[in-house]
């Protein structure tokens, strides 16, 4: 029998998803790459020349096109809450009694457990209807965290489409999932091998990088990072019945969706206690960093019974493991200069190998610390890994000194403009803006994931910048052209094409990462976005008085100084002008929450034409904000085309499938 064009995509559909489940869940592939290679791209041809055809949950559907401006909040239907930590043997048989005695279970009897490996990522939750992935959150505050389903998308291990082999189970109508997504210490070598031949600071550690690659504006980018996953729990479902949490995982399992293979179901906690000590020994072996086991009650009805504190379920906890600790020596302590000024002692040790990377440097975090510790240049030291960017200075070890040993005198001057140092508490502070240290590091912190996110611009291209003048402040990056890039070291036509748009990408970034951007004292992340919410334009922020700022919730009278300083600087002032001449937003972008207009509410939208009132990304904003899709093309699933001025063939495709027309008037009254 003969395909229709529209069957035999959804044949090629099928076919993809089960080779996509063999290799990326089960680890048993069936094909070649080759062969995988060549049924995507006859997928790819087949729904370019058919678009009406293409589906969200089309294995081509991955990657989006455009970057983001910033993630969208969600709230958490059930709260992901924290875990409970433990660190000895002890404190587990501890639990058990604590849940014996709760539950009123006699205490010679034994309660049956879940250990699972502690899988040292990024928790996320994912959420499913009628079988289809639509959206992806973060943990965040555990109550709302930030919708990141475009880079959800591109991990080929979440399937965008649930299917089951045993036709005789359902799935449910709606389903949330929660997991942890990973950075495979092969990929985080690899990737920290790139970053470091493309200038670019390297990662701590592969969690970090998971949970930076997670959090970038641009899906393209996240797709290229190998991000894996592991689930580990339910947290909503309907139509369903599970009465325990081993059998959450079978179903997770049976659904197609990654479990950790090493879950053991353990009889009482002494098998616990035997199997989380085994895995102590053997979690060096693995291709992912383990920092701990999760121990769950296995009865999902005792579950319900114990409950929560306002952190934490009582029904589960974690068993931490030590860091991991080394001995190395100091050879040398360098001053780093901060963006703000601040002077840090930085430790340079004879390399060693601690929690699966090469660790050479340690902060010392400030000279009262170095006293304290009386630590010496030639002095044999303890490292550790404790969640540290940078490795930490735990200990010397005074007995292995010799004699050679030399002492580290505070210095007065800065390292790079030899300014005189200020005291500031137990910091040392250079106050000369023209520090090009200073320089270097405000640019690489505007730059950054976390402020205005310019893919390629690496702390190796910003020494090169400012070296050759080329630039001297962040503002100064929004003049660099394409034929300034070319001729410094690594960047060809190709990185410096890129480096470019990206730069040019980045002036739409919304109000509150410009703010971080700039590298405000006391003002991070979570206080630039306070202050956006509360201003709305960089320029009432910039005139705001102390005791405006003061009066703002969690603005104290430090933050609010710190802030009135830094605008009313000459600098800071010559630096606004720059920004704006160059172009560079400076207003919040209003991001309304989702609202449930029934008239827009789960329907498909195409947009045509130019728009008097809106430009196109806002109006799909206004759209998917009410909960209408936004669709590429005109099919029979259209339900409204939007037609602006000067609309195109996509007008004529409407009126041929009967699909309703709305001009800009009626588009803005259904929205209203």
């Amino acid at each position: 029998m003969t395909l229709t064009i529209k069957e035999k995509i959804e044949q090629l559909r099928e076919i993809i998803r089960y080779h996509d489940r063999k290799y990326y869940v089960e680890n048993n592939p069936e094909i070649t790459d080759y062969e995988y290679d060549r049924l995507v791209k006859e997928l790819q041809q087949l729904e370019k020349a058919h678009p009406e055809f293409i589906t969200p949950d089309s294995p081509t559907q991955r990657v989006g096109g455009e970057p983001l401006t910033q993630f969208p909040t969600v709230g958490h239907k059930i709260p992901m809450l924290s875990i409970d930590n433990t660190y000895s043997d002890e404190e587990l048989k501890e639990f058990d009694h604590r849940i014996k005695r709760m539950t009123g279970v006699d205490t010679h009897k034994d309660i049956e457990y879940v250990v699972e490996l502690k899988i040292d990522g990024v928790a996320i939750t994912l959420w499913y209807e009628k079988g289809l992935f639509v959206r992806g959150a973060t943990r965040g505050d555990g109550f709302k965290g930030d919708d990141v389903t475009v880079n959800l998308r591109t991990i080929r291990q979440i399937p965008l489409k649930l299917e089951l082999e045993d036709k005789k189970l359902k799935i449910p109508s709606v389903l949330e999932i929660r997991g942890e997504i990973y950075l495979p210490n092969k990929e985080f070598q690899r990737l920290n091998e790139e970053r470091e031949d493309e200038g670019e600071p390297q990662f701590a550690n592969p969690r970090n990088a998971a949970a930076g690659s997670l959090k970038l504006l641009d899906p393209r980018i996240t797709a290229r990072r190998n991000l894996r996953i592991f689930t580990y729990a339910i947290g909503y479902y309907e139509e369903i019945e599970l009465k325990t949490h081993i059998q959450c995982l079978e179903f997770l399992r049976v659904l197609g969706l990654p479990v950790n293979p090493h879950v053991r179901l353990c009889k009482n906690i002494e098998a616990v206690i035997h199997y989380c000590n085994e895995w102590d020994k053997r979690r060096r072996e693995l291709d992912y960093m383990v920092d701990g086991m999760v121990i769950k009650i296995n009865s999902l009805a005792l579950h319900g019974q114990l409950g929560s504190t306002s952190k934490a379920p009582r029904w589960v906890i974690s068993y931490k493991y030590q860091p991991e600790q080394a001995v190395t020596k100091i050879e040398e302590i360098v001053m780093q200069v901060g963006k703000t000024g601040t002077i840090t002692p930085v430790a340079n040790l004879t390399p060693v190998l601690l929690s699966g990377t090469t660790v050479s440097r340690a902060t010392l975090h400030n000279f009262d610390e170095i006293q304290r510790k009386d630590i010496r240049v030639g002095d044999h030291v303890i490292v550790q890994k404790a969640g540290e960017i940078i490795p930490q200075v735990v200990s010397v070890l005074k007995e292995k000194r010799d004699g050679t040993e030399r002492t580290f005198k505070e210095p007065t001057s800065c390292p790079e403009c030899k300014s005189t140092l200020e005291r500031d508490g137990v910091y040392l502070r250079c106050h000369n803006p023209l520090c090009m240290s200073q320089a270097k590091r405000r640019i690489q912190y505007f730059a950054s994931r976390d402020a205005m996110d310019i893919e390629g611009l690496g702390p190796a291209l910003i020494e090169q910048l400012v070296d050759r003048c080329l630039v001297k402040d962040y503002a100064d990056i929004y003049c660099l052209k394409h034929d300034d890039l070319t001729n410094l070291d690594r960047m060809g036509e190709k990185s410096s094409s890129n480096l470019v748009r990206a730069i040019e990408e980045s002036k739409h970034r919304d109000l509150d990462r410009l703010i971080c951007a700039m590298g405000i004292g006391n003002v991070g992340s979570h206080t630039a976005e306070v202050l956006a919410n509360h201003f709305d334009t960089l320029d009432k922020l910039a005139n705001a008085t102390q005791e405006e700022l003061e009066e703002i919730y969690e603005i104290g009278p430090v933050v609010a100084r710190s802030i009135v300083g830094f605008f009313q600087n000459e600098y800071t002032q010559e630096i606004i002008k720059k920004l704006r001449a160059a172009g560079v937003n400076t207003k919040k972008i209003m991001t309304p929450k989702l609202v449930r207009n029934p008239k827009v509410f789960g329907k498909s939208f195409v947009i045509t034409g130019t728009l008097q009132k809106y430009s196109r990304k806002e109006a799909e904003t206004l759209i998917k904000n009410l909960g209408g899709r936004v669709l590429a093309s005109v099919s029979k699933k259209t339900e409204y085309l939007v037609a602006g001025e000067d609309p195109g063939s996509k007008l004529d495709k409407a009126r041929e499938l009967n699909v309703h027309v709305l001009d800009e008037d009626a588009f803005e009254k259904m929205i209203q």
